[in-house]
């Protein structure tokens, strides 16, 4: 009995390392950022998402976001969400996101609207988003 138990705390203490080890690795890389960036994840944070998408593919973006701008704005962790469009730059959007925390935040991008939504704008997309973090003061 004593050997099977020295056996198994050794076991127990590499499985829960693996599971903590998963949790952070499936951890969204906007959720890391936004974690990085506020000094309370508990508190209300906004963020600004700029994107560009394919020339002559800016209808079909707005018309992927109507599902998740209806859906998102439902969820109980959303103050904010809101696409905005250039006027100067048809194919630049820029998003206006307000959520009541990171885990809120985290919540959201695990929603499946928010999911059918990132997979249709990274066919969409010309470029790299640019991501700001603010904080209400």
């Amino acid at each position: 009995m004593r050997l099977r138990l020295l056996i198994a705390v050794p076991v127990l203490a590499v499985m829960l390392s693996l599971a903590q080890n998963v949790r952070a690795e499936d951890e969204h890389p906007v959720v890391k950022l936004v974690k990085s960036k506020v000094k309370d994840v508990k508190k209300p944070f906004s963020l600004i998402v700029e994107f560009k998408v394919k020339a002559g593919k800016e209808k079909e973006a707005t018309e992927a976001f109507a599902p998740c701008l209806i859906a998102t704005r439902k969820e109980p962790g959303c103050v904010v969400y809101f696409l905005n469009r250039d006027p100067d730059h048809p194919e630049m959007f820029i998003m206006y996101e307000q959520f009541k925390s990171v885990d809120a935040l985290a919540a959201h991008l695990k929603e499946k609207h928010t999911q059918t939504l990132l997979k249709t704008l990274g066919e969409l997309g010309d470029g790299e988003p640019k991501l700001k973090i603010l904080i209400p003061e």
